[in-house]
């Protein structure tokens, strides 16, 4: 992709952001000042190579899956927040009685999207007794804790309820970490440590309204999903490594 391109691509990506309609070429050729036939040379070999589409013959341009990822990657690193603008964060920050809270507030605040933090507990409590049930569909799991605390954890596995009591005998507390699977319970013991590790972290969800203003708000589809991934921010799976940044398109 040529620097040419790219521009054109980047400017295409922002305007159906902000209209939420196709793009005409003439638009794209008058705010980086090229002539009509070389905007839609460009945009033909912007389309050829996967980064757009054109859903009506007469219609604009609108950026595929592709295009956005590429427009996202472009903008990380980000760049930094005014100087102004970080000292008084800073000092919003030192007075506040939750900072976790209040970072989470302050990243909808700037970003205009919803926002998800999850932290583990510097100081895990002991689990005193692990408590399986066998349900219709999977196993409920009871994680007993000291100080009182009560966890409980779906998990997707179905087994008889032998096995299920050989697992309690195996889980007997107090305990800091879950001890290793005997034999054949590989499966379960895996489950159960996401499921103890999503349950004693600390999740901060704030600005899911954010979302709803958003054109795709109108697809129950789309509300559906985003709704199930918000509501699973103790997910592992959905969570981002740390070190790492990702880019999900069209997909939660």
């Amino acid at each position: 992709m040529t620097a040419r391109q790219r521009a054109i691509l980047h400017l295409l990506v922002e305007e159906y952001i902000r209209t939420k309609a196709p793009v005409p070429s003439a638009r794209l050729a008058e705010g980086l000042g090229l002539s009509p036939a070389l905007a839609r040379y460009e945009l033909i070999a912007l389309e050829e190579m996967g980064y757009l589409s054109k859903p009506h013959a007469s219609a604009g341009r609108v950026p595929t899956r592709q295009a956005f990822r590429q427009y996202s990657l472009s903008l990380l690193p980000p760049k930094p927040l005014p100087e102004a603008t970080q000292e008084r964060l800073q000092r919003a920050l030192e007075g506040a009685r939750e900072p976790e809270a209040f970072l989470v507030k302050m990243a909808v605040g700037l970003s205009g999207y919803p926002a998800l933090l999850r932290l583990r507990p510097r100081n895990s409590p002991k689990v005193l007794q692990v408590h399986l049930s066998p349900l219709p569909e999977g196993t409920l799991a009871v994680f007993v804790l000291e100080g009182g605390r009560v966890k409980e954890a779906r998990l997707p596995l179905s087994l008889p309820t032998e096995r299920l009591r050989k697992a309690e005998e195996a889980l007997s507390g107090p305990f800091a970490v879950l001890p290793p699977a005997p034999r054949g319970l590989e499966e379960l013991f895996a489950h159960l440590s996401r499921a103890l590790s999503a349950g004693l972290s600390l999740v901060y969800r704030e600005g899911l309204a954010e979302a709803l203003k958003e054109p795709e708000a109108k697809d129950p589809g789309f509300l559906e999903r985003l709704v199930t991934l918000y509501e699973a921010g103790g997910d592992e799976a959905v969570l981002t490594p740390p070190g790492r940044v990702d880019v999900r398109v069209g997909e939660v």
